[in-house]
């Protein structure tokens, strides 16, 4: 009896650790809102996303203001940890034609 008992108990906790592993596998990064920007301000495009991932979805239709739309990444700890539902990381060239910088970060 002690047996099955003991497999029960090893068993049980294989199976808690599977569904966790499994619940947490499909999350993305989460970050607070402050650790997020301090990740992204001011860096390259590709910086970015090498830091947080690729963007949900990308608005480069005035290309001296691009954006990228980020959701669910982001969280704010002045109201009760409530997940953004969209960030926005804005993306201004440096100069004419040079590289994209993070130069603004949105929550909504």
């Amino acid at each position: 009896m002690v047996t099955s008992i003991t497999q029960l108990k090893k068993l049980s906790i294989a199976a808690f650790l599977a569904v966790a592993g499994l619940s947490l596998g499909g999350c993305g990064e989460l970050y607070e809102r402050t650790d997020f920007a301090k990740t992204v301000q001011g860096k390259s495009d590709a910086e970015v996303t090498k830091a947080v991932g690729k963007p949900a979805s990308v608005d480069t239709s005035n290309p001296g203001r691009v954006t990228w739309t980020y959701t669910s990444t982001t969280f704010d700890v002045n109201n009760a940890n409530k997940r953004d539902a969209k960030t926005i990381v804005v993306l201004k060239p440096e100069a004419a034609g040079g590289k994209l910088r993070a130069v603004e970060i949105l929550y909504e």
